[in-house]
């Protein structure tokens, strides 16, 4: 996949005919896939390629610094899930303040530097510019000028390429990550919701009692699930093609306990031995066990983390077996 970063990137000589649509995009959920898929086959009809305009950091971070937004992808992950959708350009551009302030018809034409835009796909709720005056009708106007069709797509028609009984949206799904609901996330994102960051030392709590786990220096940006325990995967080596799945229980809280206060995320990897301190680890949740707890004792902590990963080998549906060293891992794990 291309990757054109704006402003900044130089105007090609030639520039790419595309068929393109324009969003935040979000956790690239099953709404933003069917979308991605009504592009590609207008692109194969347009014999164009398929191009998404996207923004970094999400306006809201930058139009409403107050509020709070928690991403669901931040964007390294969101350009890896475009690749995987079959997107051959993704315009990743950086929203300030001068973007901000660009009305429609100057973001088309400093786009137009860059691809020869055949045919816009939309959504619901569009509108481009300052002020959001670029609305649906304004940017087809302008699309006359500049030589480009548009097509809106209904959210029933979202809907139904998305198999779903309803919309499905960044906010709702953003709201069931942070309730924990992360089965739920899934279905509405096509995948379990993650967690990425770099393993960091902690206060080795989890090895002295028998259960090892890697830290997560998580990005402060992305929504995190509830406090509790999760069924997951630990993916090593994210974004590689040395990615590596492996089978893990993952806290997310306080660690009550011990009378902790800094929420803190950690996995341990079952059946794992090897040094990964300073590696990028992406936690992909799959379910919620239980909340957060706080016992009476180290012994009945103890005894409920062995309950814990019984119960994630139940869930992931994965044997016990001799601990894996990383630098031996050269395939991903059966997790049968």
């Amino acid at each position: 996949m291309q990757l054109i970063g704006l402003p900044g990137a130089p105007a090609p000589e030639s520039r790419p005919p595309v068929v393109a649509t324009i969003g935040n995009f979000d956790g690239v959920h099953r709404g933003h896939r069917a979308l991605l898929d009504h592009v590609r086959e207008r692109a194969a009809e347009h014999a164009s390629k398929v191009a998404v305009v996207t923004f970094d950091p999400h306006p809201r971070l930058v139009m409403h610094p107050s509020a709070p937004l928690r991403l669901i992808s931040p964007v390294e992950e969101k350009l890896a899930l475009f690749e995987e959708a079959g997107v051959d350009i993704t315009v990743l551009w950086r929203f300030d303040a001068t973007l901000q302030q660009m009305d429609a018809e100057e973001f088309l034409r400093e786009l137009g530097r860059y691809v020869m835009l055949r045919h816009l796909v939309h959504g619901p709720g569009f509108a481009l510019g300052r002020r959001r005056q670029g609305t649906p009708d304004v940017v087809a106007e302008i699309g006359k000028q500049m030589g480009f069709s548009m097509e809106c797509l209904s959210a029933v028609e979202l809907e139904v390429a998305g198999s779903g009984s309803e919309p499905v949206t960044s906010t709702a799904i953003r709201s069931q990550i942070e309730a924990g609901q992360v089965v739920e996330a899934a279905g509405g994102l096509g995948r379990p919701p993650t967690v990425s960051g770099t393993v960091v030392e902690g206060e080795k709590l989890g090895r002295t009692l028998g259960f090892p786990t890697a830290n997560l220096d998580a990005d402060e940006r992305v929504a995190i699930p509830a406090d509790g325990v999760y069924a997951a995967s630990a993916e090593l080596h994210p974004f590689t093609a040395a990615a590596l799945q492996h089978p893990a229980a993952v806290s997310v809280g306080t660690r009550p306990t011990f009378d902790g206060r800094k929420r803190v995320v950690e996995a341990h990897l079952l059946d794992f031995d090897g040094d990964i301190y300073g590696q990028p680890l992406r936690v992909h949740f799959v379910r919620r066990l239980r909340g957060q707890e706080r016992f009476d004792s180290i012994d009945a902590l103890i005894q409920q983390m062995g309950r814990d990963v019984q119960n994630v080998r139940s869930v992931l549906g994965v044997r016990e077996r001799a601990p894996v060293e990383l630098d031996s891992a050269k395939v991903p794990l059966d997790h049968g």
